[in-house]
């Protein structure tokens, strides 16, 4: 089994006169690729050799300066997305052709060519040209090692990016142990092992965004503001950019553990639930926090992380994990970050849940004759305790 996983990398043209003919040359192929698409989307023919054959000289003619292997990748590239389109049955509903807004190629090995000391050779519309690139070490990395895939090259604020994709071989999962992970608002994650982790200044800044985006969306609706809608996308594309850069954080910290099962809270039915019914969460800004965490974003991280680690993600139904008492023992009552177990004993909460959460696939696995021990550590009395076992990280 292999799993793609993909960098970007800027390219830089070698003068004014490059950086003009790769422009054009992106721009023809968006010409190539609308009129594709229109004739796909009219005749309804979504078949790879009928595209060509119905295109090909006509587009020659058509746009003399676009070279023929961009002709084709513009013909595989529209075949592609119709094709998608019809597997996800979305083709009845279309009204209009398809069309490329953003300026991009899918290369292959006919147009393009890497050189030493990291550079390009790409076809266009006038000459063959080279550009640099800087690859950070990472890409290096995966450019000595794996093997690289057809690249992209795209169009972004002016400048020319390089997307570069790879196979690499998914090793062997083998359970040993399960890890069990609660999430959380104001501790974002605990897991059985002890560890918490929290970051006030993503949260504090997070409010920040929050009653900017009130304030603007409320302008943009009265008044219709232009300059308020545009302030609006940024502020959204900060948000966005920011809960991926914290996920990227908590899944690699989630990650540092010999378990090589984590198991997680299954929280999309409480999200897609209306934000949770009044047994779930009592007010409007218990919702309005949970709906600020994110949690989706966080376990696709995990996910495709765990698998280049040999580890595996599984989620459980959360129900009760907070108030159950790993132990067994009759239930206790949870007051805040605090635990009373029904014997006395003061726990953490959210250490507890972890833990029941770890204990609910385990009995799972084990109702199936596969039985592996739990990763934790036991929960002390007393928050001063407590909090000498536990590890906060501010990233």
């Amino acid at each position: 089994m292999k799993q793609v996983i993909t960098y970007n990398t800027r390219i830089f043209p070698k003068n004014k006169e490059n950086f003009q003919l790769l422009l054009d040359t992106m721009l023809e192929h968006q010409k190539v690729w609308n009129y594709m698409s229109h004739y796909t989307y009219k005749t309804k023919n979504i078949n790879k050799k009928l595209i060509h054959d119905s295109n090909y000289y006509k587009c020659r003619k058509l746009f003399p300066k676009c070279p023929s292997q961009i002709i084709i990748r513009a013909k595989d590239s529209v075949y592609a997305t119709y094709k998608a389109i019809k597997s996800n049955k979305q083709f009845s509903k279309m009204k209009k052709a398809a069309k490329q807004e953003n300026l991009s190629i899918r290369l292959d090995k006919r147009i393009y060519t890497f050189l030493p000391d990291n550079q390009i050779k790409l076809t266009t519309i006038g000459k063959r040209i080279v550009c640099d690139f800087t690859p950070y070490d990472k890409l290096q990395e995966l450019l000595s090692t794996y093997t690289l895939c057809d690249p992209l090259i795209f169009y972004k604020d002016n400048q020319f990016w390089l997307s570069m994709s790879f196979e690499i071989p998914t090793p062997i999962h083998i359970e040993n142990s399960y890890l069990g992970v609660d999430l959380g608002i104001r501790r974002m994650v605990t897991t059985s092992e002890g560890k918490a982790i929290t970051d006030k200044q993503f949260l504090k800044h997070k409010r920040k965004l929050r009653y900017l985006k009130r304030q603007l969306n409320s302008k943009a609706k009265t008044t219709n503001s232009h300059s308020a809608k545009t302030k609006l996308k940024k502020i959204k594309r900060k948000e966005h950019n920011s809960n991926k850069n914290l996920c990227h954080h908590l899944a690699n910290d989630i990650l540092e553990t010999h378990s090589n099962t984590i198991v997680m809270e299954d929280l999309s039915s409480l999200k897609r639930n209306k934000l949770g019914k009044k047994k779930y969460l009592s007010s409007k800004s218990s919702k309005n926090k949970l709906s600020q965490m994110p949690f989706y974003i966080l376990l696709q991280m995990l996910n495709y992380k765990a698998l280049l680690k040999g580890k595996k993600v599984v989620t459980v139904n959360p129900s009760y994990t907070s108030q159950d008492d790993y132990r067994g023992l009759e239930r206790g009552v949870r007051k805040g970050c605090r635990y009373y177990a029904s014997d006395g004993k003061v726990l953490d909460a959210d250490w507890n849940a972890s833990i029941n959460i770890a204990k609910r696939y385990s009995r799972k696995k084990e109702a199936k004759g596969v039985k592996h021990p739990i990763s934790f550590n036991e929960p002390l009395d007393g928050k001063l305790n407590l909090m000498g076992r536990l590890m906060s990280t501010n990233h």
